[in-house]
């Protein structure tokens, strides 16, 4: 019975000896070095699956490249599949598994002063938190990407930018945040960024949907659900499609909501499958798992050298803190007796001096201001003076002409040849009306008639020619709105010699001009689709000084964006609660 089992006992552990050997030899294979193209199948399945929409298949073969290329000390390539395996969890509604990859990002693009990619990872930042409610955050990281100007960039990082101020900040500027969004949206659509789009004509949608006016937002929201519908966005999807829905319900189009409440559960359906997909979560367990554990090794190696260079440095820091502490009261002692020895006359002697540099600078400021205001109301005197010349003295010599060679032509019949005599006619009345263009350019009557905004509709009435449209955009401002003579006629002016550069210089399809008065403060954009030009080189005589001064003058700012071949863009602002400087 003894010898039975042993024998049992014998073939027992020789079992579990070839099993270990066994699991030992898996494990090996397993931890064996990866084939040379192993990364390069990765990459050509998460492409594939890319291809076909198919974002949750396509995160296990991102794992595999980030862990591939941390294997290799790559980091800038680990970095970038962390990116786009972030925007992948975006996707399908995983925001927490998101923000832990893009936090990597940020910290690693951060310390190598990677700008495009850090500020493109902040934006992703403040978007997912903004999904998240924590709105906190999405502010913070927002702010974090204005530091770094993104608007110097690359135009993509710049229109990302702006569609995100106006979804953080939609409550406030209705009106400046669509127009905000009309741009991005042409640019997105001129760029093919379908993202951009989408994001663009929710965040559109939801301010509809605050103003209670539900056709425009479902029509907007209508718009970014084709574009999520082609990209097959899952979790977007659902999200427009309950959007959809409540303003469908709010306008009682119960059967439309209802079809779009369906689709709402199916895709909730289809995500919750995907959530119960063991091969995907696994993988995403097993990655976080080990990406946790790194995290925590990489703080425990710190802590140990910390701790280490502490000990080395006990020994010294007694004799360090003595030196200093000598230094110190040397320093004290120095300074102590300099300033017993500083006589009270040196010190006021002192003060003088700085007292008159201030007064210097003081009064040179003074008289560039007052130089640049008989400037600017010397051109302003020197136009009505030649408008009332042009039109008293000329336009009425010329109507007196008009009216005399009119009494000979009805005296004297058809003396002379009838086309020479009507060439003469058609002349004088060109010549007429050539004054009376020149004198209301120099001194428009419409500006104190009408008001601003009619002078300017008819001022680019004028300009208007041939092949060429200009569209005039007001916000915040009515025709019987009433601002400052003064500056009412430099912003005509500052308009005038814009469009002039547009229409004549440019050789402008078309020109916009936005005037925008948002509480205490006058915003003009005027954009064109012109030859642009190169500021550095440009020579003056396009008016942009003039412009500039007149700006300065009502203590504004100015900003031209212009590229060759890329067209123009000036942005001014202008306080309206300053009076302009006087003398």
């Amino acid at each position: 019975m003894n010898r039975i089992s042993l024998l049992c006992l014998l073939c027992l552990c020789i079992n579990t000896a070839v099993i270990s050997q066994d699991t030992i030899h898996a494990d090996s294979l397993r931890e064996s070095p990866a084939p040379v193209d192993l990364k390069d199948s990765l990459e050509i399945q998460r492409k594939e699956f890319l291809r076909q929409h198919l974002y949750p298949q396509a995160i296990v073969p991102t794992i595999r490249l980030i862990e591939q290329s941390l294997e290799e000390e790559d980091g800038n390539l680990a970095h970038f599949y962390r990116f786009q395996l972030a925007k992948l969890y975006f996707y399908i509604g995983w925001y927490s598994n998101a923000l832990d990859n893009l936090e990597y990002c940020q910290v690693y693009y951060r310390q190598n002063l990677n700008t495009i990619e850090y500020v493109r990872t902040c934006h992703m930042l403040s978007l997912v938190n903004y999904r998240l409610r924590n709105a906190e955050m999405a502010n913070y990281f927002f702010g974090q990407t204005e530091l770094e100007k993104p608007t110097i960039n690359n135009p993509l990082l710049r229109y990302e930018h702006m569609m995100l101020g106006v979804m953080l900040r939609k409550s406030t500027n209705d009106s400046l945040n669509k127009a905000n969004l009309t741009t991005v949206l042409r640019f997105a659509q001129e760029n093919e960024q379908p993202e951009l789009i989408w994001h663009s004509y929710d965040v559109l949608g939801d301010i509809y949907a605050s103003e209670q006016a539900h056709v425009q937002a479902c029509l907007a929201y209508l718009k970014a659900l084709n574009i999520c519908d082609k990209g097959e966005y899952l979790y977007e999807r659902s999200l427009l499609n309950m959007k959809i829905y409540n303003c469908l319900s709010a306008q009682e189009q119960y059967k439309e909501a209802n079809e779009r409440l369906l689709q709402f559960i199916n895709i909730r359906d289809t995500l919750a499958m995907i959530n119960r997909d063991e091969s995907i979560t696994r993988s995403v367990d097993k990655y976080e798992d080990r990406s946790f554990r790194e995290g925590k090794i990489e703080l425990a190696q710190d802590k140990r050298m910390f701790e280490l260079k502490s000990r080395r440095s006990n020994f010294t820091l007694v004799g360090l803190l003595f030196g200093i502490g000598t230094i110190l009261l040397a320093a004290f002692l120095i300074v102590l007796f300099y300033q017993q020895k500083l006589s009270a006359s040196e010190i006021i002697l002192k003060q003088n001096e700085q007292i008159n540099h201030q007064r210097i600078r003081e009064l040179e400021q003074s008289m560039a201001l007052r130089n640049l205001e008989s400037m600017i109301k010397g051109q302003e005197k020197e136009r009505e003076r030649i408008a009332k010349d042009l039109h008293d003295s000329l336009g009425g010599l010329l109507s007196a002409i008009k009216l005399k060679y009119d009494t000979l032509i009805y005296q004297n019949g058809e003396a002379g040849p009838r086309t020479e005599i009507q060439k003469v006619h058609d002349l004088i009345d060109e010549a007429c009306g050539e004054i009376r263009s020149i004198s209301h350019d120099l001194k428009p009557g419409a500006l104190e008639k009408l008001g601003l905004i009619d002078a300017v509709e008819d001022m680019i009435n004028r300009f208007e020619k041939s092949g060429q449209e200009i569209i005039f955009q007001y916000y915040g401002l009515n025709k019987d709105d009433l601002l400052d003579s003064e500056i009412a006629v430099y912003v005509y002016r500052i308009i005038q010699e814009l469009v002039n550069n547009s229409s004549k210089h440019a050789e402008a399809h078309e020109i916009l001009v936005q005037l925008t008065r948002v509480e205490d403060q006058l915003e003009i954009i005027v954009e064109d689709d012109g030859i642009g030009f190169d500021e550095s080189s440009t020579q003056k005589g396009m008016g942009l000084d003039n412009i500039r001064s007149r700006v300065y003058y009502l203590k504004g700012e100015i900003s031209v964006r212009t590229d060759p071949g890329g067209g123009t863009s000036t942005y001014i602002v202008i306080p309206l609660t300053t009076v302009p400087m006087t003398s």
